[in-house]
């Protein structure tokens, strides 16, 4: 069974796979991560009547996004892996969001706010990133829109309108509310053939430029 985490935003979410989903915990609101992920696992493996042992592979969201939901849901997924001796694959949060609307848009911008006035952001063509992994400032971001003139942005957050409004903007792109998954973590590496390996997995994080 594959084991899936994402913990990079307010959203929360744990599923396990065998061949297809066999069960899915999402909470899309703020939650503390450390109290409910292994409360989830647990909860998940005896839906089903599973031991943890069944569990072979992990995938995880590995950022960028809330510092402290990466560190929690990755110490955990590292910790088991280290522990049985199972591969993990790390997959980035911006990747889940992109490819969460894929089908409806060629182009998008998705981004994650940070907690300092920032973005993590990149563009994406085709469900692929042409850009770099990037953190930036309000006035960076509007300039990277303008410059990439995506056909929507993708916002982690339902309430985005504190980053996007500005009185001299003439920026006029549709903004769709998608959150990355533990369920798109999964799609996305079958997908794409992404396949896990037995290290440990750091978190991507980035810094403004």
């Amino acid at each position: 069974m594959i084991l899936s985490i994402e913990t990079s935003t307010k959203a929360f979410s744990v599923s396990i796979f065998q061949d297809a989903e066999i069960a899915s915990l999402e909470l899309l609101h703020d939650v503390t991560h450390s109290q409910n992920i292994v409360n989830a696992v647990d909860f998940l493996l005896k839906s089903i009547n599973r031991p943890v042992s069944d569990i072979t592979q992990i995938y995880a969201g590995m950022g960028p996004g809330s510092f402290t939901g990466i560190r929690i849901g990755l110490s955990f997924a590292n910790t088991m892996c280290q522990v049985r001796g199972i591969p993990i694959l790390g997959i980035p949060s911006l990747d889940l969001l992109a490819f969460a609307i894929r089908k409806c848009y060629n182009s998008a911008i998705p981004f994650i706010r940070s907690g300092r006035q920032e973005v993590y952001t990149a563009c994406y063509r085709e469900g692929e990133s042409v850009t770099d992994y990037l953190a930036l400032n309000r006035e960076d971001f509007f300039s990277f829109i303008k410059e990439n003139a995506p056909e929507c942005l993708i916002s982690s957050e339902k309430d985005h309108r504190s980053i996007m409004i500005r009185d001299d903007t003439d920026i006029k792109i549709k903004t769709v509310f998608a959150y990355p998954s533990a369920r798109n973590a999964y799609r996305l590496a079958e997908t794409c053939g992404l396949k896990p390996e037995k290290k440990y997995l750091k978190p991507l994080y980035l810094r403004g430029i």
